[in-house]
């Protein structure tokens, strides 16, 4: 009985002592756009114009999700990811309250909101790296609400 209490109380200080040496590291912090290491400067540059289509500026949304459209003019959105970039080949970046939401390879999403709240909006065009262009092809932001569905 000794025995199967000294081995239990070890055990127990063994997970209590890993438990207190945790090297997880702290969740990442949101950023606003991807982290690029090099100068932005050194980025290739695109033709391609991106315009966020809908929501509008403005408008009211009715229900909980909207039905987020962009276009892209000179260029082609790819689900292909490499390093060797084209100008005019890219992904869309989707930012919601500034937080990045969604990297779309399309141009149609539809994204859950909230009744009752305010968003901003706004997309970006980015290479097929997921690191932007220079300069960046953004959209205006957009401000819309959201309310319950009728």
């Amino acid at each position: 009985m000794r025995r199967r209490r000294f081995i239990v109380a070890s055990l127990a200080t063994v997970l209590l002592a890993l438990t207190a040496c945790d090297t997880t590291p702290p969740p990442a912090t949101l950023t606003p756009y991807p982290t690029y290491s090099g100068s932005l400067s050194q980025r290739p540059s695109t033709p391609v114009k991106i315009t966020l289509l809908s929501p509008t500026k403005g408008e009211v949304v009715h229900g909980t999700s909207v039905l987020v459209r962009v276009s892209v003019t000179g260029g082609v959105v790819t689900k292909v990811i490499t390093s060797q970039i084209t100008p005019t080949k890219g992904h869309v970046h989707l930012y919601l309250n500034n937080q990045l939401i969604y990297m779309s390879y399309t141009l149609e999403q539809e994204i859950p909101v909230q009744p009752g709240l305010e968003y901003t909006m706004y997309a970006e065009f980015v290479a097929q790296d997921h690191f932007p262009f220079y300069p960046r092809d953004v959209t205006p932001t957009v401000f819309f609400t959201v309310a319950p569905a009728t």
